[in-house]
């Protein structure tokens, strides 16, 4: 990985010929060193990790108030990734002036992803049994940490449930790190959300289906699993769309 300062990524994000005007790791105000011609090793990893790929994944993930926000990208051989820290501000997540770029074999897109994930929950410690909630409901659980029962016992009473389950009794007491994961192809610019927050018993995943959020328990290792099964599906989606149109 190269550490480039924001004038240097500037350079080599216009030399990809993209717009990024929308992109979650787009060049922070109009710095720029000048320079013609940035390396060509360069400008290709950023472009893949800009959206010039087959697959691609917007990652943003965090331990306490310190955080990454993460574009990657891969072609069949290649993979680009670019990597932003990110502070507290005051109305969010404050990115860092900077920019980490690499290139990598596409076979280590997961890995690159897991490194990226906070240390912790290696082990389950919740019975995998899934949890469904409303959308509203969920995102209670998931912004609040309360140390005790209350919430998460008024959000089994609201989906029904007589026992509070031990996946909601993780949340409530509070989480110590997240993931939010975006798996995009290029044929389409979403293929797959994903959440994962960090209990003291280990990750829960938070996967949205209808208008309900399905909270599951796993273990570090299931979380690259479910990863690996996301960019299975993403190359599977992005090769098949490449077919139809050749």
């Amino acid at each position: 990985m190269r550490t480039l300062d924001e004038a240097a990524w500037t350079d080599l994000v216009r030399a990809t010929g993209l717009d990024v005007t929308t992109a979650p790791l787009r060049p922070l105000g109009d710095h720029t060193t000048g320079a013609d011609h940035p390396e060509p090793a360069l400008v290709e990893a950023a472009a893949l990790a800009l959206g010039r790929a087959d697959v691609g994944i917007t990652l943003m993930s965090g331990a306490g108030d310190r955080g990454v926000l993460a574009q990657l990208g891969s072609d069949r051989q290649t993979m680009g990734a670019a990597v932003r820290a990110v502070v507290p501000g005051d109305a969010g997540p404050l990115p860092v002036p900077g920019v980490r770029l690499g290139a990598h074999p596409s076979s280590g897109l997961v890995d690159q992803v897991m490194r990226l994930v906070p240390p912790g929950g290696e082990e389950r410690g919740l019975p995998r049994a899934p949890v469904a909630l409303d959308q509203e409901t969920a995102l209670v659980i998931a912004r609040t940490a309360t140390g005790d029962l209350d919430v998460a016992l008024a959000a089994a009473r609201r989906a029904g449930l007589d026992d509070v389950p031990p996946v909601l009794q993780a949340l409530a007491r509070g989480t110590s790190a997240s993931v939010t994961m975006t798996v995009s192809t290029s044929a389409q610019p979403l293929h797959a959300v994903r959440q994962w927050l960090l209990t003291d018993q280990g990750w829960v995943s938070l996967t949205v289906r209808g208008s309900r959020v399905v909270h599951t328990a796993c273990s570090r290792a299931e979380l690259a699993a479910a990863t690996t099964s996301m960019v299975a599906g993403a190359w599977d989606a992005a090769l098949a769309a490449q077919g139809r149109a050749s």
